[in-house]
């Protein structure tokens, strides 16, 4: 029987045509605000399926594409069915036959033509569309027979989308025009080859504040909201949508008031940057000391980008993003372009600035292809520098890079994940053949370049008196400080309460860090997330940190605070966890800081969070 005998499809099938205001709520994930048409991308099982408006041209591009696809799909079909017709007794050659009645559904093709023709909706988009019709219609049906083509018909789909993921030489994400990315999650891979100039926003279903999709949104200065839950199930291609990343809120069909007060709300939130950005300011507290901000970035990240923000260098640049958006490893020149590129940017930010550049950090949920290994448990494998020590020859190159690019402006080095001496003894030795092959060559380069670690592993903390006695600086990610600390991976919604920066436990590990620090006479940053939480944030440098790295759309917000704050108030707020009963939870901590901030700094609550 086919499709459209079986369906008896009424007007009031799908959505209503009546179109109600709705917000959504999520967290927080990267401040600001943006308002545009929704580019959706949506999932089935490993495939990220991408939805979007095509224009009237591409449309006859678009309907071969589908052509295409369904001829591959039959083809295979039939092969398969052949194959199996000559095992007799298979009874799977029926479930395969059921299938290819399916993509030869005269129904199915002419929908999904129409989804592409009249609504100029991608070919991806469309099967998606007309499968969701078709498979709604099959759910409410009594007959047990169609309920069960449900399964056949997800296969199928799939099949097309695999099919069609061939034949196209788009990149994972293509846009035209500026759009809201609205996806069940997105990959690190995936979210760096997005064209900057073109993403308004982020929105998802799932995520966390410390997601790598939400640690490059701050990093680009892209307003953010993770864990709506189903948005994606919400909003279709090329629907308006208004996103506040700082309140974290989606609202999808938005009335007229309801814009021209979100406009209004961006254009305050846009004075609030300009007026905590002059730039000789940025950092100074109001009695005069000075604490360093820096910012957090990954290839892509223009000047234009940071000018704007104070930003007096880079504290953290992301060099695994040059691993992300390609097919193999990045040769040394490339690199080179990159760090140069970077030090030079640090340069023009500020003549007394710095980059810091952290070697290559790659493992957990950054994975590489050609690189990353399959591990039982990758958070606790052979990732960053445990990687790059078992394979010298990628440390070698990228270490000869970067003390290349130190000859265009003043670049310091970083290790990430360093958890013990000998990691920190081995690395050394590495650098020190690299520098010498660098002498024997004549290439110039920065031979007292300045060498540091990152403390996320609580042994770190703990070695950290040893430790600073190898490195000229530590930084503090707090990210993975806290997810090492608490057993909680950051990325899992299920324990996301335990990512609390403001544990006491995090708070000792701090300190640790700090006295060690301070007894070689070495500086201490924080470039995790916490570092652009006014609460947290400003609770680091009270402890004793030096140097803030965070997003540069940050900065202006963690400078206006600072400037209300003498070293006196610094003092006194550093005691506030000490005053605390012992039996004190992160909560308390955080409450008892935040009601600090509210008491000493002016509309604390309605501005800074």
């Amino acid at each position: 029987m086919s499709l459209k005998r079986s369906l008896l499809v009424s007007s009031t099938s799908l959505m209503s045509s009546k179109k109600h205001q709705k917000t959504l709520s999520g967290l927080a994930t990267a401040r600001g605000l943006a308002e545009g048409p929704v580019f959706l991308y949506r999932s089935t099982g490993d495939l990220l399926i991408p939805e979007f408006v095509v224009e009237l041209e591409d449309v006859p591009k678009e309907v071969a594409r589908l052509r295409r696809a369904i001829v591959e799909v039959k083809r295979d079909l039939e092969g398969l069915i052949s194959v199996l017709k000559q095992r007799t007794g298979r009874e799977d050659v029926r479930i395969f036959e059921c299938h290819l009645q399916l993509v030869e559904d005269e129904f199915l093709q002419e929908e999904t033509i129409k989804a592409i023709s009249n609504q100029k909706l991608n070919a991806e988009a469309a099967v998606r569309r007309t499968v969701s019709q078709i498979r709604a219609h099959f759910d409410r049906m009594n007959d047990s027979y169609f309920r069960e083509r449900v399964l056949d018909l997800e296969d199928v789909e799939r099949r097309l989308q695999k099919a069609l993921a061939g034949f196209t030489n788009r990149a994972p994400i293509e846009l035209k025009t500026p759009a809201i990315i609205v996806a069940n999650d997105l990959t690190p891979s995936e979210t760096v080859q997005l064209p900057r100039e073109l993403v308004l926003g982020f929105a998802t279903n799932t995520g966390s504040t410390t997601s790598h999709v939400a640690l490059l949104a701050r990093s680009l200065g892209i307003p953010a909201v993770c864990g709506l839950k189903d948005i994606t199930a919400q909003v279709q291609p090329g629907q308006i949508v208004l996103l506040d990343g700082t309140a974290g809120s989606v609202t999808i069909n938005p009335t007229d008031e309801t814009r021209a007060a979100f406009r209004a709300l961006q254009a305050e939130h846009e004075d609030l940057l300009r007026l905590a950005s002059a730039k000789d300011s940025v950092g100074c507290l109001k009695s005069g000391e000075k604490i360093q901000l820096y910012a957090n970035i990954q290839k892509g990240v223009a000047l234009k980008d940071l000018q704007g923000s104070g930003a007096k260098g880079v504290g953290l640049y992301r060099s695994e993003y040059l691993w992300l958006d390609r097919e193999r490893e990045p040769t040394e020149e490339e690199q080179f372009e990159a760090y140069k590129e970077v030090a030079e940017l640090g340069k023009a930010l500020d003549p007394s600035g710095s980059v810091t550049i952290r070697v290559l950090d790659i493992g957990g949920d950054k994975l590489v292809k050609g690189i990353s290994s399959t591990e039982t448990n990758p958070f606790l494998g052979n990732r960053s520098i445990r990687y790059l020590l078992t394979n010298r020859n990628v440390f070698r190159t990228q270490l000869r890079a970067i003390l290349r690019a130190s000859d265009y402006g003043r670049v310091k080095i970083m290790y990430p994940m360093v958890s013990c001496l000998e990691e920190a003894r081995e690395a050394a030795c590495v650098l020190t053949e690299v520098k010498r092959h660098l002498l024997e060559e004549g290439i110039p380069f920065d031979n007292q370049i300045e060498v540091g670690a990152m403390i996320e592993v609580p042994s770190a903390a703990l070695l950290a008196e040893a430790l600073a006695k190898e490195f000229d600086f530590f930084s503090v990610g707090t990210n993975d400080l806290v997810q090492y600390a608490m057993a909680a991976d950051r990325g899992n919604e299920a324990v996301a309460y335990l990512y609390q920066p403001l544990n006491p436990a995090i708070i000792k590990l701090m300190q640790m860090t700090l006295a060690g620090a301070q007894k070689e006479g070495i500086p201490v940053s924080v470039c995790g997330e916490s570092a652009a939480d006014p609460v947290a944030g400003i609770l680091w440098v009270a402890l004793g940190v030096t140097m803030l790295s965070m997003s540069g759309a940050y900065i202006p917000v963690i400078a206006k605070i600072l400037s209300q704050l003498t070293k006196a108030d610094l003092d006194d707020y550093a005691q506030v966890p000490a005053r605390l009963p012992l039996a004190s939870t992160a909560q308390d901590v955080y409450l008892a800081c935040h009601e600090w901030m509210v008491a000493h700094v002016r509309e604390f609550e309605g501005v800074y969070l």
